[in-house]
Formats: structure tokens, sequence, C-alpha cells
């Protein structure tokens, strides 16, 4: 699907409940005549099965269209409770279990097409309780075959070994979003294994958003399952013993004592490709506490600075930027990002440090660098019609900071029980690079610190969040032992919060919406993809492509040290899917746009104009 379609058809109508009519199995259609039939039985107001122009996609009689289970996780063979339209009610232990549904309308040209199932369960007792609960349908395009066609929303980790996943079963990872079910069974998770259930560590599909879309060769109808993007899921597909398919959309997680929880799953029938699932997704099951910020669309080019040089690969660094800037009109340049200009990863910037060395690895010798610097860059990117933008790190700390005495215990622990090194040994490094746990409250403190003195001091209009794929995996400390993914997604959250403190229009971009999803709780992303690993292989551009389910119509403004290199790539997708353009200077690539040959400037001056 195209991204300027994609962006179209985000304009998503709710609807209300269907209601009640007098019979049992009593068909319910819109006023437009919908093709979409829905079964509600009378008593329970649950829904019992679905037909599409006359052809059922679950059985009336004996389907579970969308049922829910319930167990005590420590009673592992004990009874599972499980909700219908028969019995929507029901009681597990000490818990008091209850299934609802709701019609909703996407949008479509179809009416109700969007089935929400929500489960309320109370704990009723005074110790905390530890429940498996799922979500239970075997509607399918083709209900009298086990065979379904899948396309799912994955972690590029897959196909380009990202080792950085290995901890979550990376070596096993599929690949290809397009996936065949026959006989075989299925798990796919959103977010860590270990997040949704406590005894599984690894997945061989590692879902960007918790979508699954199902299809036929023989209908053209297709169903889409899918849950809230702030909670962990598997989706589990097997086939039972009587020869039907069924999904299981289930979680393990904690219930305070005398408290109620709510989960909810939806159940969309539609026609198209899985973006349409995808966009329901974002409308129903995201919640988006800030309104977008229009300047986040209104540039195609992004330019990336690793406190470079104006004299090239060979000079000294921290002027290259300013050599840059001037071409900024030129190249249409929308937002021009400061990376690199840190005394230290990690520790970025303090109001009491107006001078210091930064790139104090570089074999030409550190960069003076200052407040006051940084300022002027940032009116001078104003001067030119572009925003300014400063880069952060989720993860990274050099331990040359005055400030890792005190931070070395929020380092992230593996399974061999030792503080993770990251091998990173760039020019802006001093010491040793470690992995910081965004699972430590000191770091994510930390971090959020170092955010506000960013804004209180320069005033940026954005902060770029780099690598926020290390929100994803498991930390092994014993005070703080289990997967990382919910503090990443409270940390974005109040990240995000702050940030729009000092103004309507100031964002946060997130990084490698293709490796993971927190650009949901961002403005849009600005990761680095122009590699053969990624940009370059074609699974990253089948169709529809994977990392729009993440960003839904937020911007992707990439940044790019290859672009020169994968420029052609660049701009096949931007055409592809309403991308941006990333140019850069300072890491890979030195020439900048101050020192392109004429004949090439030319050229990618115009290939910009094409995409504005």
């Amino acid at each position: 699907m195209k991204r300027r379609d994609f962006l179209l058809a985000t304009s998503l109508a709710t609807g209300s409940a269907a209601t009640a009519f007098s019979s049992q199995f009593q068909l319910i259609a819109s006023e437009i005549q919908s093709p979409i039939h829905w079964h509600r039985d009378r008593d329970s107001q649950l829904f019992s099965s679905v037909a599409c122009q006359g052809k059922p996609l679950a059985d009336p009689n004996e389907s579970r269209l969308l049922n829910a289970t319930c167990r005590l996780w420590d009673s592992a063979k004990g009874k599972v409770s499980e909700l219908s339209p028969s019995q929507p009610t029901g009681k597990q232990g000490p818990l008091q279990i209850d299934l609802s549904h709701q019609l909703q309308r996407s949008g479509s040209e179809f009416g109700e097409d969007l089935l929400q199932a929500t489960l309320k369960i109370r704990n009723e007792s005074d110790q905390p309780q530890q429940v498996e609960l799922a979500f239970v349908s075997d509607a399918s395009p083709a209900p009298d075959s086990v065979r379904q066609n899948l396309y799912l929303p994955l972690n590029i980790a897959g196909f380009a070994r990202d080792k950085r996943f290995a901890s979550l079963g990376m070596e096993d990872f599929l690949g290809d979003c397009n996936v065949q079910l026959e006989k075989n069974e299925l798990s796919c998770h959103y977010l860590e294994p270990m997040a949704s259930y406590p005894d599984q560590r690894t997945t061989t599909a590692l879902l960007l958003v918790p979508v699954v879309d199902i299809s036929s060769e023989s209908q053209p109808w297709r169903i889409s399952l899918f849950t809230q993007s702030d909670e962990p899921i598997r989706f589990r597909s097997e086939v039972t013993p009587d020869g039907k398919r069924i999904w299981h959309v289930g979680r393990v997680l904690t219930i305070p004592a005398g408290e109620t929880i709510k989960q909810s799953c939806w159940l969309m029938v539609h026609r198209g490709d899985a973006s349409i699932a995808w966009k329901a997704f974002h409308k129903f099951a995201h919640d988006e506490p800030h309104p977008p910020i229009d300047w986040t669309h209104d540039f195609k080019v992004h330019y990336y600075d690793f406190l470079s040089s104006a004299a090239g690969k060979d000079g000294v660094r921290a002027d290259g930027y300013d050599a840059d800037a001037k071409r900024f009109r030129e190249f249409h340049v929308g937002m021009g990002t400061q990376h690199g200009y840190y005394p230290y990863l990690g520790d970025f910037i303090h109001p009491d440090r107006k001078t210091w060395d930064a790139m104090q690895r570089d074999k030409m010798g550190p960069a003076k660098m200052s407040i006051e610097k940084m300022a002027i860059r940032i009116e001078d990117t104003r001067a030119a019609g572009a925003k300014a933008a400063i880069y952060m790190h989720l993860t990274l700390f050099d331990d040359a900071s005055p400030l890792f005495s005190e931070l070395a215990d929020c380092r992230r622990i593996g399974p061999d029980g030792k503080p993770m090194r990251f091998p990173w040994i760039g020019p802006d490094v001093k010491g040793q690079c470690w992995w910081m746990s965004i699972a430590s409250k000191r770091w994510r403190d930390h971090l959020l610190e170092q955010a506000r003195w960013i804004m209180e001091i320069l005033g940026p209009d954005a902060i770029c969040m780099d690598e926020t794929f290390a929100g994803i995996g498991y930390d092994e400390a014993p005070d703080r032992s289990g997967p990382l993914s919910p503090h990443a997604i409270e940390f974005f959250k109040e990240f995000h919060s702050l940030i729009r403190s000092f103004g309507d229009d100031k964002a946060i971009f997130t990084s490698d919406c293709s490796r993971s999803a927190f650009c949901l709780w961002a403005d849009g992303d600005v990761g680095d993809h122009a590699y053969g690993s990624s940009l370059g292989n074609p699974l990253y551009r089948q169709e529809p492509v994977r990392y729009l389910a993440a960003l839904g119509d937020k911007a992707w403004r990439p940044c790019a040290w290859h672009f020169r290199h994968m420029w052609k790539h660049q701009m096949d997708l931007a055409h592809q899917v309403g991308s941006g353009i990333g140019v850069s200077n300072g890491w890979i690539e030195y020439t900048g746009l101050n020192h392109l040959p004429a004949e090439e400037k030319d050229r990618m001056i115009r290939d910009i104009e094409s995409l504005l």
C-alpha cells in the first residue's frame, strides 16, 4: 500500500454497540445494507458468528467467534474457565470474570466491521493473583480449511540477522511477512516473549505491533486480530483434534488484591491488505495523548551531523555543520540534527559545563564545543528555514564520564551475570561503552534530566532518541530481572510529555521503527536504515511496508550515514511510501552537502524536488 494512500485512509469513525433484537440469533446489518452480518445472542448480547455476503466466517452453532479463557497461572493443570455467548460470566478461584462485546465501525464502506471483546477480571482475594487470560477465535476466511495465509508486521532482525536480538531467539526469526499455515502451529509475540509468558524467552516471529492479518486464496474477505499497543501479547495458532484451526491471543499478568483489570481484543472483517487492520489498530487500540505536530510532516529532508569537519574526513571536527547549513535551503533541508557534540555518550549536557572537548578519540584530535556554539547552530538552522534537533541515545554510556560511578549500577546485566559491554568505539567515545538498562529507574531519571536540560538550555525544536530498539530485551539484574519493554513504554510516555511541556510544537523522534515500535509514543521516527542489510534487502520494501504498521500517520524522516551510496534506494522508498530522505556528514561518508560534486548535487536536488 502506498504511504500516501495509508495517510488518506486514516480518518476512522467510531460506532456505538449494536442493539439487541428479539430473536436469539438475529442478523444485524448497517443502514447501508452491509455485506457483513453479525449473529448475536439475545440473552448475553455477545456475538456468536459472522458471515460476509452470505458466506460464514464462523459457524453460528459451534464457533468461537471471539470467546475468552482465564485460569490461575499457578494451576497449570487446573480447569480453564471459558466465557462465551452462552456463558458470559464465571468464577476462577477468587476471580470474578466477565466478557462483553461491542460492534464498532472502522470507517470503511462496510459499516460495523469490527468486534471488540473486553475481558474484565476482578481479584476478590486479599492476595495478588497471577492469571493467564486469552481471547479465542476459530473465525477464518475459509473456516472449512486449516490452511491460512498470514501477513505479519515482523521486526526486520529476521532477515538482517541483527544479533542485538539474540536473547529473543534472533537465529530463528521469520523474515518474510507472508506466512503460510498448513497443519503447522505458530506462536508470534509482540514485545519480549517473557513479557507475555514468564516461562518463555524466545520466539520465531517478533511483531512490531500486535496485529495478525489472516487471508485465504479462496475468499476476498480477511480477518484480523489485534490488541492494545502498550500491553505484551502472544498470538498462538493451533489445529485442534477435531480439525479446526484456532487462535489464542493471550498473556499472563498479576492482578493486585481487590483490583480489577480489563483486557481487550479486536476482530476485524475487511477487504484489502494488512494495512487496513493497521489503521484500525491505531484508531482503536492505541491511545495517542498528544495532538500531531504539523511541521513534522511538512519537510522531506533530514540532515544529520556527526560533529563533522568542513575539511572532510581528515580535518579537525567541529565546523562541518556550519559549512553544510549554508546549503540547507538548496537541499530543502527541513530538520538538522546535532550529533556527536557531547563530551561523553550518555552524559550529553550540564548547565554548569559551558565548554568541553568532544570527539576525544578522533585521530585528528578533539573538537572544541560549547553551549554557545550549539545555540548558534540552532539559530542558523532556523534562519535557513529548518527545524533544529538534538541527539540523545537510549542506552549507551561512556565510563569516562565523571557520572559513571554514580550510575554504574544501572548497567544492564547479561545472562552471565556481568554488565553488558556495548561494542561501539567511535571517535565520540573516550572510555568503554556500556548497555544501560531502561529497567533502572535511576537511568530513566537521568535521561529525563538530560532531556530537560537540553530543552531548558538550548530550546531545540526536537530531540532525536537513537537506537530505541534497546528498549526490547532482558535485564538479568536480580532487582529488576525480566523484560525491558514495560519500562521503555513507561519512559517514552513520560519523555513525550516532558518535551511537550516546553511547547505544543516541540517534538520527539525515535529511531529504528523497523526494529521496535516505540515511535507509537513519539511524533515520528528518524532512525538510519541506509544499509544493504535493511534498506537494500527487497523484504524491507515488501508491500504493505511493515514499519507503517508502527508509524501509522507519523512522519518517517530517516537519517542516513550512507546517504550517497544508498541514494537510489532512499529515493525509491520515499516515492513508494511517502517517507523522507536522509543526508549526513561525519560518519561513513564525509562530503556532506558542501563538498558534493556539482553534477551529483544537481541530481540530488532534482530528486528531492520530485518529493515536494
